[in-house]
């Protein structure tokens, strides 16, 4: 008897083709999906650096205006009329001061206000309740919702008398909120998204606001966006705005002023996109199936007539039958095979568009990571420099003051050559130091008179080498031409940069000009009250194309080939110019080359480190009480000051120092470090010595520090020769001894 086993379950024809169909649909699906989450996150990544970078510029930006009053606050901060107590000639002075500004100054003490350049004189009027009084240290900014005279919103800058403390007065520059309206809307028409800007001040106060600004003015941030603004960085995070719309929200960092600049873009603006790419993913699936589904019917509806061909010659074989020797059922294959051939061909192309798509995202991602990690090199090495600089800097003032000890033993000859060398090579390693602080923007400039005649006679082996033999280099500077208030290193590395890009420029040859002069009224009409200088460096090469010339001084554009450049040079330019007070100025034309111009402060050609560097004829032994916790640079100043005949009481922390003189030792003078372990720091020492014991002579010394330091004391830079040091202390005793008379 015959068994006959279950076999496979069959299929027909148009069900596997059916199958197939959905085999090839359904990861065409899943790589849809994924493209479109690929979009959706590349988007939203744009939509959140794109609010970053509006914060961040339009925090600049309002720091920069802030800027503006400051300056003016401080500087009539400085007036003698203050120190006369002159208030009538003060409101002269601050109306000329202010009369080409957008703002107002007065002058308050702590009970009136004495004086407002929107009155004609001088008069005093009673000061409101809440109205803040600066004692000392950086001009603070603060709203007012009903001024003294105006009884309107305003802002003000108050910065302290610089003439005593406790000041007696405040001088304070008022602007109206709408100047820093004006800058977010100025700031908002360059921008094309649905995300709201708004600035807030230290106190939390929204000051301007890119949505119904006058109706938030003044208003507290409250609930979670308060809760943010109270931590000190900056990030994104979710909140819902003033109008109450759920948003994604950036807050900056605070600048100089404590403000920060706020953007919030809706979450419904990200939900519709996110639609947008899932609808457009839909659409292109189910077009994908419906032209799968097509080619099945039809490739099977013409593959049943060469089957049911075969069938026939099968049953014809079945009863022994000679089947017909027909092509058709050949044929039919063939075309079928064909059919499939011409599917898979057009899958492929379909696949091979996918892929394009996909790498474009993947590329663009790249490119944006490579752009992030080069910003966080570049962040992260000024942190580096930043924080090695004050050890590294003590080491050299070990190794310096150990060899002007060995100099002094050593005789004149071979040694000694030895010894000078190793001095010289310290020196320029503290010079190296410097440099890297600069490359990452943690050296704080050291300005002081520089001599351009000197400076460009000085540099001009260093500036020929620079231009090479094709390039002519020719100076000129005018008669009269007075010093210019800058850090002389940072003026080099500008000048080199200009002359680097000029050259460059120039790859066949040709001619550039060095030129200073005085600055015009008509330059410097947009810089702070003063004089100025100006350094030229123009070329004769093909100039810069118009639609680039605004680019220029952006950091890392460059024209130049992957390699040749990092677009850093003329960033430092504009960097150097405006932070020594100064600007830049730009000229050319396509043929008719290029020309670059610094305006930089003049002053008089006087050396201001001339009581430190310099030599003081009276010598004294003094009783020093010196605060330093480095063991290696007191290790070797110690004996060398106490070699000269001084003597030395030493302290690792500004704590112990303050304890010996409040038990009653008698100093001639404080020789202090500014960075130390303990509650007192150096500059927070001297201030305290200063109050108390004017007598006191003091001199601090640093390697690398980000603190103000007043003007007014006696600083050494790590490393510094003996000589420097002794003249220091010489200087600072005989300054104190008149303070105490």
């Amino acid at each position: 008897m015959a068994v006959h086993l279950p076999g496979p379950r069959s299929w027909s024809i148009r069900a596997r083709l059916l199958l197939l169909v959905l085999s090839v649909w359904l990861p065409a699906v899943v790589a849809f999906a994924l493209l479109a989450r690929t979009t959706y996150e590349r988007e939203e990544a744009a939509a959140r650096g794109q609010m970053r970078e509006d914060a961040e510029s339009l925090n600049a930006a309002v720091e920069a205006e802030l800027d503006k009053r400051a300056v003016l606050a401080r500087t009539l901060a400085a007036s003698l009329a203050l120190r006369d107590g002159d208030v009538e000639r003060f409101h002269q002075e601050a109306a000329r001061a202010s009369q080409d500004s957008a703002s107002w100054v007065f002058l308050v003490d702590r009970s009136h206000q004495l004086a407002n350049t929107l009155l004609p004189h001088a008069q005093p009027l009673p000061r409101a309740e809440q109205e803040p009084f600066v004692e000392s240290g950086a001009p603070g900014v603060f709203f007012s919702a009903h001024g003294t005279v105006m009884r309107q919103p305003q802002l003000a800058v108050y910065a302290p008398e610089l003439h005593g403390l406790p000041p007696r007065f405040n001088v304070g520059v008022s602007l109206d909120p709408r100047v820093v309206q004006d800058v977010l809307a100025r700031y908002q028409q360059l921008q094309s998204t649905e995300a709201v800007l708004s600035v807030v001040d230290k106190q939390h106060l929204v000051i301007a606001r890119s949505r119904d600004p006058g109706k938030w003015l003044g208003v507290e941030a409250t609930g979670v966006m308060k809760a943010r603004l109270l931590q000190p960085l900056a990030g994104f995070g979710a909140s819902t705005t003033l109008d109450g719309v759920s948003s994604l929200s950036y807050i900056s960092s605070p600048n100089r002023y404590g403000w920060r600049s706020v953007t919030a873009l809706p979450l419904a603006s990200l939900q519709r996109t996110a639609q947008q790419l899932t609808a457009q993913a839909t659409l292109a699936a189910g077009a994908l199936l419906l032209i799968g589904l097509a080619i099945a019917l039809y490739a099977g509806r013409r593959i049943a007539q060469p089957l049911g061909a075969l069938k026939h010659a099968a049953a014809a074989l079945g009863r022994n039958e000679v089947p017909p020797c027909a092509r058709s059922g050949l044929e039919e294959v063939d075309a079928v095979n064909a059919a499939m051939h011409d599917a898979g061909v057009r899958l492929e192309a379909s696949g091979r568009e996918m892929q394009q798509r996909v790498s474009e995202a993947v590329q663009g991602a790249e490119q944006a990571r490579t752009r992030l990690l080069e910003s966080q090199k570049h962040e992260a090495i000024g942190r580096l420099t930043g924080g090695i600089a004050h050890d590294f800097n003590n080491l050299l003032q070990t190794i310096t003051m150990g060899l002007h000890l060995v100099e002094r033993s050593v005789p004149t000859g071979r040694h000694s050559r030895a010894v000078t060398s190793a001095l010289n090579a310290s020196t320029k390693a503290a010079d190296l130091v410097r440099q890297m602080l600069t490359f990452g923007r943690s050296q704080p400039l050291r300005p002081e008179p520089v001599d351009v005649r000197d400076f460009l006679l000085k540099n001009q082996e260093l500036t020929r080498k620079a231009v090479g033999e094709r390039v002519h280099l020719v100076a000129h500077v005018d008669i009269g031409v007075r010093a210019v208030h800058v850090d002389a290193t940072q003026l080099e590395l500008a000048l080199l940069n200009l002359i680097f890009n000029a050259r460059d420029a120039m790859p066949h040859g040709g001619s550039i000009q060095v030129r200073a002069r005085a600055a015009t009224s008509a330059e410097s009409d947009r810089l702070p009250a003063g004089d100025y200088a100006c350094l030229e460096v123009q070329d004769d090469g093909p100039g810069i194309p118009i639609e680039l010339q605004a680019k220029v001084f952006d950091p890392y554009f460059t024209t130049k080939p992957v390699g040749a450049g990092s677009g850093l040079g003329l960033a430092q330019v504009l960097g150097f110019a405006r932070q020594s007070g100064g600007d830049v100025r730009l000229a050319s034309s396509p043929g008719q080359g290029t020309c670059i111009t610094l305006l930089l402060p003049a002053c008089e050609a006087v050396p201001v480190a001339g009581r430190i560097h310099g030599t003081v004829a009276a010598h004294r032994q003094l009783r020093i009480l010196m605060v330093e916790d480095d063991v290696l640079v007191s290790s070797v100043v110690v004996p060398a000051l106490e070699a000269e005949g001084h003597d030395v009481t030493l302290c690792a922390s500004g704590d112990e120092a303050q304890e010996f003189l409040q038990d009653g030792w008698r100093f001639d003078l404080l020789f202090t470090d500014v960075v130390m372990p303990g509650g007192l720091g150096g500059l927070e020492l001297a201030a305290w010595c200063r109050a108390r014991m004017p007598e006191l002579g003091v001199v601090v010394t640093t390697g690398y520090t980000a603190e103000q330091i007043e003007p007014s004391l006696a600083v050494l830079r790590k490393p510094y020769a003996m000589a420097e040091l002794l003249a220091a202390l010489q200087a600072a005793a005989v300054d104190a001894a008149p303070a105490a008379n």
